[in-house]
């Protein structure tokens, strides 16, 4: 009973209220109507509380019959200094009807004309929506359900309008302002725009704006939807241009909810160029963007199914041109909050530059609980390695394949420091290139990498780490069994964005159970900025490893078949290496030291080896201008046992002495050899990593016995006697462009005369045919030793003669000049057994001069007496002859008999060339007489 009584009285109370509005409002009207000049100021009070600025009416005058309103000179100015600003309207008119039942009435407004609207200042952001009062709140609503709920345009035109507006450091002009609308017909609005940033240097014209409405508006709501076009725009900025740019898209404006919706949003850019590329590597591209939905209400954007597209563009580089295939950009959903700069798109679809399947998740939150950014990007079986083939980071030609796994995080601070993880795996991974050189299979390759960023500093701190633990890989002749000997490598370093510069506290390389490597330093991209100068300075260090895994595994199995004698050489000891790389602008210099400990080597085929190895080489490498400092690097070669066969065994020792692109030996070194020792001088190699390496140095012999040098080194048999001695200097002996020339002479005092060599050397040294080159000079050689108990048979006398301009290729004289002659001296008879006559003829004509008659009449005599023997031979291209130095009566004689007593030997045929080929065999016919000759 008691809410019944409390119901009665709201609606008899409800009811009375209504009544006093009923006869109140009219009232009003009637009031106004007789009084038309209150209506300005309550017009003009009306207009500056919905707007908040001061409002003034030059005239405003209306009529009922028809409904109609005119005003002219309406200026709106604002009252706070901070924002300066003014909106005028020169000339407004509209006519005006009430349509539509109670309670949804609509103010149709026709034929509305507006002529010269301008407005200019600073503007701020308008506030969002603010409540009203409850007296407001029913004020507007008794309009709305006694006169009118909305407002239709249904007629009108605005011409002449513009605007100018200033926010900070950005100026916006917009220009030729022309609205229109007719019955039936939707708002057309039309304007071209100027946006300028002097702060960014930046100047954006859209010359054709386009606005399509429906002609609705609601007082309580007020809305504007329709579409927007605008066509050619262009932008300047300091960081890019934009050559064209076309937006379009449907959107609805709700000013109440300051709530802006776009739909099928589409903006199509032709023509986007990054700003400082004036060397085309990065010509302008263009880009596409799509969004199903755009929703703004501040400070807040969500956005639904937008993509991102950049068709195929051309990125010329130094050496090439790669042209990119489409990058598409795919995101679901996502949130910004423009205000404190929250930017949530958890799940970005990204498909570019060949890759496939990858994702990536932004997460920034700005507030004072959570100030951070959050990315995330990552994949499986994208690809990358056929995009990096196709973009030429890997040959194009190899056969690659492989199922990778990407995922990158990037967290911390927005104003950093940022922590960085990126973990990156290749399984199954299989290659080849195109000659089949390089290829592996089955292959399991792990990277992981953490750091932290940071923005200040502009620098990156990082630890990284490689593992390649299963698979098999093989390169030329090297070959290794990962799941034997992982490849395992780690590296601390911090990277400076800006300088482009490196540091590695540590980074190692281990060929586990093979061979280990370290690299500490700094490296530089670009000119160098720092005091040192140096564009790069690190040091590369093996520590102390054993020698014979890294012999196995890098010389011995890949070349044994090609070097036999690899195979049975053993080796021993640990070796280590340290080296020191700088970097110049113009300059590199590499310093360090090779080591070898307690080693050995074997030659068991050969009966060779040298054990006791202590080895500290010094290494100086260097180009251009580098500094150098003012003491060189010494080093030592220590060998308690070299057993060399010819060589006795005996102990080796020498000093180096290393400067740039040099190493020197500048104490005399002592070789022992059969029959006495070898005087080394001081050895100075210079160039020695170029092309132009060159070395000098002298050679001392000291009376070796030629009896056990040559039994020593298998050249006289151990039956064989060579009484004499070997004495001289070679001085200087150089090396340079892969020949060996010397000066100075070597005697031999043999066959009771001498024998001198000089002009030793060789050329092509490190070619598959060297040519060994001399001359040599002998004089009183006595024939009786030297064709005593041979072949050839007996002569005696006394000869002298030479060799000129020697060469041998191949292990065979290639080119000579011979010069054989006897000399007369006292107390040496001149004799030529017959068969040494046989023989010599031979040689020279082919043909024995003992046939017939002659044959039967010389076996009477075993030697017959000669005046003198000369021949001369040459050979040169392969091509040989011989001939007679005695000339008499135009008869060349080989061998001159005395008196009439013995046998001459003439060269029937002066002219006669053989190929020295079949003259090597027919000196093999008269070696072995008793049996064949072979070929």
């Amino acid at each position: 009973m008691t809410s019944m009584r409390l119901i009665k009285k709201f609606i008899i109370v409800s009811g009375l209220f209504l009544c006093v509005i009923v006869i109140i409002l009219p009232g009003m009207g009637i009031y106004l109507y007789y009084h038309p000049e209150r209506i300005k100021p309550m017009v003009e009070r009306a207009l500056a509380a919905a707007t908040g600025a001061s409002c003034t009416i030059e005239s405003l005058s209306f009529s009922l019959r028809p409904l109609a309103v005119e005003a002219r000179g309406i200026l709106f100015e604002s009252v706070k200094p901070e924002q300066a600003s003014s909106l005028e309207v020169l000339f407004i008119r509209t006519d005006m009807a009430i349509e539509g039942p109670w309670g949804r009435r609509s103010l149709i407004l026709k034929n509305m004309g507006i002529t010269g609207i301008f407005m200019n200042g600073k503007f701020a952001i308008l506030p969002g929506k603010t409540g009203s009062s409850f007296p407001a709140r029913m004020v507007r609503g008794i309009v709305s359900l006694f006169f009118f709920r909305d407002i239709r345009f249904e007629s009108g035109e605005i011409l002449d309008g513009q605007i100018v507006a200033f926010w900070g450091d950005q100026t916006i002009q917009v220009h030729q302002i022309h609205a229109k609308t007719g019955t039936d017909k939707p708002l057309f609005v039309s304007f071209a725009m100027e946006v300028k940033n002097s702060f960014r240097n930046m100047h954006i014209k859209v010359p054709n704006v386009n606005l399509i409405s429906n002609n609705l508006f609601d007082i309580n709501d007020f809305k504007f939807n329709g579409t927007l076009q605008a066509e050619d725009i262009t932008l300047e900025d300091a960081a890019f241009g934009i050559k064209k740019m076309d937006v379009l898209s449907k959107f609805t404006y709700s000013h109440a909810h300051k709530n802006l919706k776009a739909e099928d949003f589409q903006i199509r850019i032709n023509g986007l160029a990054l700003m400082g590329t004036a060397d085309g590597r990065m010509p302008p591209i263009d880009v596409s963007l799509k969004a199903e939905g755009i929703s703004s209400r501040h400070p807040v954007i969500e956005i639904t199914n937008v993509t991102l597209q950049i068709p195929r563009a051309k990125v010329r580089t130094k050496t090439r041109d790669i042209l990119m295939g489409d990058i598409r950009f795919t995101i679901p959903d996502g949130r910004m909050d423009t205000e404190n700069g929250t930017i949530s798109l958890p799940n970005i679809r990204c498909d570019a530059f060949g890759l496939k399947n990858l994702l990536l998740s932004i997460d920034i939150r700005s507030d004072l609980k959570d100030d951070s950014i959050n990315l995330v990007f990552q994949g499986k079986k994208t690809e990358l390695l056929h995009a990096a083939a196709t973009y030429q980071l890997l040959p194009p030609d190899w056969e690659l394949s492989a199922k990778d796994t990407v995922r990158i995080e990037v967290a911390g601070p927005k104003a950093g420091p940022w922590r960085m993880s990126a973990n990156l795996s290749f399984e199954d991974l299989a290659f080849q290139n195109k000659d089949g050189s390089l290829m592996g299979e089955k292959i399991s390759l792990t990277t992981r990498t953490q750091g932290v960023i940071d923005l200040k500093d502009s620098t990156m701190t990082f630890a990284a780490a490689v593992e390649v633990n299963t698979g098999e890989a093989l390169y030329d002749r090297y070959y290794v069994n990962l799941a034997k000997n992982p490849v395992i490598s780690s590296c601390n370093g911090t990277y400076a964005f800006q300088q482009k510069f490196l540091r590695l506290s540590k980074l190692t390389f281990v060929l586990t159970d093979i061979l280990p490597l370290e690299i500490k330093g700094s490296f530089k991209q670009g000119p160098s900025i720092h005091d040192s100068g140096r564009d790069a300075d690190f040091t590369v260090t093996i520590p102390q490893t054993p020698l014979q895994p890294i012999f196995h595994h890098l010389l011995q199995e890949p070349y044994k078949t090609k070097k036999p004698f690899l195979a049975t050489l053993e080796t021993g000891g640990t070796v280590s290496a340290e080296f020191t790389v700088k970097e110049f602008q113009n300059a590199r210099q590499v310093t360090g030291r090779i080591g070898w400990r307690d080693g050995n080597l074997t030659f068991q085929d050969k009966g060779a080896s040298l054990t006791g190895i202590d080895l500290d080489l010094p290494v100086w490498y260097e180009t251009g201008s580098a500094e150098i400092p003012a003491e060189s690097l010494k080093g030592k070669i220590e060998i308690q046992s070299m057993a060399l066969p010819p060589l006795p065994e005996q102990p080796f020792s020498i000093v180096f002495d290393s400067g740039p692109n040099r190493i020197s030996i500048d104490s005399p070194t002592v070789i022992q050899v059969p029959g006495g020792d070898l005087h080394l001088g001081s050895v100075q190699a210079q160039n020695i990593f170029g092309p132009d390496m060159s070395i000098h140095t002298r050679l001392a012999i000291d009376g070796i016995n030629t009896q056990s040098l040559l039994s020593g080194i298998g050249v006289l048999p151990p039956e064989g006697t060579l009484a004499g001695t070997l004495t001289g200097i070679l001085d200087p002996v150089r090396y340079e462009k892969q020949a060996v020339t010397s000066q100075g002479q070597i005697t031999a005092a043999v066959f009771g005369g001498k024998i001198v060599l000089s002009d030793l050397g060789a050329s092509g040294i490190f070619t598959s045919a060297p040519v060994f080159k001399l001359n040599a000079l002998w004089d009183d050689l006595l024939l009786t030793e030297i064709t005593t108990d041979t072949t050839f048979g007996k002569i005696e006398g006394v000869l002298k003669g030479h060799i000129r301009d020697g060469e041998i290729a191949y292990g065979q004289p290639q080119r000579f000049d011979l010069l054989l002659e006897t000399v007369q001296k006292k107390g040496f008879p001149q004799t030529i057994s017959i068969k040494a006559v046989d023989n010599i003829a031979q040689i020279g004509s082919g043909q024995s001069p003992f046939i017939g008659l002659a044959g039967a009449f010389a076996s009477i005599f075993e030697k017959f007496p000669y005046e003198k023997i000369g021949i001369r031979a040459h050979l040169e291209n392969d091509m040989f002859t011989i001939n007679g130095t005695i000339i008499e009566g135009g008869t060349e004689y080989m061998v001159k008999r005395r008196g009439l007593s013995g046998v001459n030997i003439i060269n029937q045929n002066p002219d006669n060339r053989i190929n020295f080929k079949d003259m090597v065999k027919r000196i093999q016919r008269i070696a072995h007489k008793d049996g064949a000759v072979i070929n």
